[in-house]
């Protein structure tokens, strides 16, 4: 056995090496331990001096500090759940996390659950909205300190308190923070709708329930349908409509699939012509529109009779889809506009439509390149043309979830697919007959363990694991039929399928696959030190892949060919020494190659300032780079939604 140290001097004290020797050995032990003493305490001290500044950047208790941190869902890009959630998952160990925005983020351990917690508007500034209503708020300045009490579910939005006592959801990705899981969680659903002169499409919320659209009730603010004469005292039941602060939807027919055909303002009155079979919907006479019904939700209106007493109807308008800006409503109504057609350098012209898409889940226009006409078509996520340019695919969310087909002339509106959930970026096969899209509803269950969340069927260690979404590819035929997933890594979202084969932003890079059932997944580019290579679009005839990618504050378009060789940036800033780097997004090619046609924040008058986000065309290699004469209110959120498609 080994022997003690301490044994030893006494040992050699009382074997004739003197009484000096013991001595000298207890006051050696004495000293070791003084030391020891003092260390210790002004280790304590020290660390008692600084806890405070320490608190302020969200440390956790010391057992929770001595585990390796972890990503999570707050410091990861996700993919929205319908609304400008955007959207990306976190990744797991084999598929790095994918950006959500400019801000910084900073990972700890989970930390103990706290009632508030100190978070800074980033670079870009932020938006504060309200839940309810999803009105806009405020605009908050970068650098703007709040204070946060609560986060969504899913980790997209936070809810802030102003210095100035404005409380509101800022989503995550505005903000720079430290950790958002010691927060409360709350199961919101924002469906942000901006209250400016901006044209509003005729769109259902994300609850079936929810048929009040969100719109200021001050026409000073945003235009409103003329307001209709109360109808005559003739003895019939009326109903009155009892919502403020926004207006109720009229629908064609007695559900949220129908299409909302006309307004109606706060406090108007109707005649009611009857009900439908479960009461929860009420026909109404509308003599302004074609038809001269419509249909509301029972909730939303007031009735001078029982609902069980009124007869129960079955008809159905065919009255056009409501839009902002005809005739009834208001001169204050915003109307789009577009200038003749702009000519590329060397007199070379543009053809062909751009099927736009002006914030997330919500306005879709069809540009004319010839003629510069610019027409509103419907409302929905991610619009696609069909290679004979009859069609637009796109999806939608909430109640009316699922994948749609319109023709280009905006008729013949249809769902054709709703079999799976949080559908986005369809795109057609190169023959016309398949839809590609990306589903959102496929889970993986995580655990808070080391500095990785792993896939786990059960619970292991007393650990609640949490959920994440895993995005996947799926196609049908253009009936909705003959489903069938496609062989791809975790989080495939983003393709683009073309006659080569089909192409597709994961975590770990862009990658290719094939509509086969023995196919398997190739990667074309990863870069594991960036990592944030996004919203892939492939070249006709299985050309150039062109993508975006981070560059630290910015983001820039590149192409590079199908084997990975070839690597080029298309766009790039000239100048770093200015306040904000604009960025460039969502590539489209057009359906010859020549073009690209992409987003840009860049300042028109000064492309190296940050300005208004508008539409940009250059030549397939970079050149050229010019804006088209659209004006939109574009909102981009960073989430890889597809806000332009090209077709012929």
């Amino acid at each position: 056995m080994k022997p003690d140290p301490y044994e030893i001097l006494d040992n050699q004290a009382d074997n004739g090496q003197g009484h000096g020797s013991g001595v000298a050995g207890r006051l050696w032990r004495a000293g070791l331990l003084t030391f020891s003493a003092l260390l210790l305490g002004g280790t304590v001290a020290l660390a008692w001096l600084i806890y405070p500044q320490l608190n302020q950047l969200g440390t956790v208790p010391q057992e929770e500090a001595s585990r390796e941190p972890s990503p999570t869902p707050s410091a990861l890009a996700a993919q929205p759940d319908s609304k400008p959630e955007v959207a990306t998952s976190s990744a797991l160990a084999q598929a790095p996390a994918l950006p959500r925005s400019t801000s910084s983020v900073l990972v700890t351990a989970t930390p103990t659950p706290v009632a508030s917690r100190e978070v800074v508007v980033g670079s870009a500034g932020a938006t504060l909205w309200d839940e309810e209503t999803g009105l806009l708020l405020a605009t908050l300045p970068r650098g703007e300190l709040l204070t946060a009490t609560a986060r969504s579910t899913d980790d997209q939005w936070l809810l802030v308190h102003t210095a100035a006592g404005v409380s509101g959801w800022v989503r995550t990705a505005e903000l720079i923070v430290v950790e958002t899981r010691g927060l409360r969680a709350e199961p919101v659903a924002i469906v942000p709708m901006v209250p400016t002169a901006t044209p509003a499409p005729a769109m259902a919320n994300a609850t079936q329930s929810a048929e009040a659209d969100g719109a200021p009730a001050d026409a000073s603010t945003l235009s409103m349908p003329t307001q209709r004469p109360s109808p005559e005292a003739d003895g019939r039941p009326t109903a009155r409509v009892i919502i403020e602060d926004a207006r109720l939807n009229v629908r064609a027919g007695p559900g949220t699939t129908y299409p909302v055909i006309a307004k109606a303002l706060p406090e108007e009155h109707f005649v009611v012509l009857g009900r439908n079979e479960a009461g929860d919907w009420i026909q109404i006479a509308l003599p302004d529109v074609d038809g001269g019904i419509g249909w509301v939700a029972t909730e939303y209106v007031e009735l001078s009779e029982p609902v069980t007493d009124l007869p129960v109807r079955s008809e159905t308008s065919s009255a056009p889809r409501y839009q902002e800006g005809t005739p009834g409503d208001s001169d204050l109504s915003w109307q789009p506009k577009a200038r003749p057609k702009t000519q590329m350098t060397g007199g070379a012209g543009l053809s062909g439509t751009l099927a736009i898409q002006v914030r997330y889940g919500q306005e879709i226009y069809l540009y004319d390149l010839a003629s510069g006409e610019l027409r509103y078509l419907t409302w929905g996520f991610d619009p696609a043309i069909s290679p004979d340019g009859r069609q637009v695919a796109f999806t939608r969310d909430g109640g009316d979830h699922g994948l749609y087909l319109i023709h280009v002339d905006g008729s013949n509106e249809r769902r054709i697919f709703s079999g799976r959930e949080l559908l986005r970026a369809p795109k057609w096969s190169p023959d016309g007959r398949w839809i590609l899209f990306q589903r959102g509803d496929q889970y993986v269950l995580c655990r808070d363990l080391a500095s990785q969340c792993r896939r786990t069927p059960l619970l292991e260690d007393g650990v609640v694991p949490e959920k994440e979404r895993q995005p996947q590819l799926a196609r049908v035929d253009v009936n909705g039929e003959n489903y069938q997933d496609l062989a791809t890594l975790l989080y495939a979202q983003a393709a683009d399928w073309n006659q080569a084969g089909i192409v597709y932003q994961s975590g770990a890079g862009i990658q290719i696959t094939r509509d086969e059932p023995s196919a398997t997944t190739v990667e074309v580019y990863y870069e594991p030190f960036k990592q944030y290579e996004m919203d892939p679009d492939w070249q006709p005839n299985g050309g150039r892949i062109a993508f975006q990618r981070k560059e630290a504050s910015h983001w820039e378009i590149f192409a590079i060919n199908p084997d990975g060789s070839g690597l080029v940036a298309l766009t790039r800033p000239r100048y770093t020494l200015v306040e904000q780097i604009p960025s460039n997004v969502a590539p489209a090619w057009s359906p010859d190659g020549s073009h690209l046609v992409f987003l840009s924040n860049r300042d028109p008058d000064n492309p190296d300032e940050a300005g208004a986000w508008g539409v940009w065309v250059m030549d397939a290699d970079g050149a050229n780079p010019q804006r088209l004469p659209i004006e939109l209110p574009f909102e981009y959120t960073y989430v890889s939604e597809q806000m332009l498609d090209w077709g012929p």
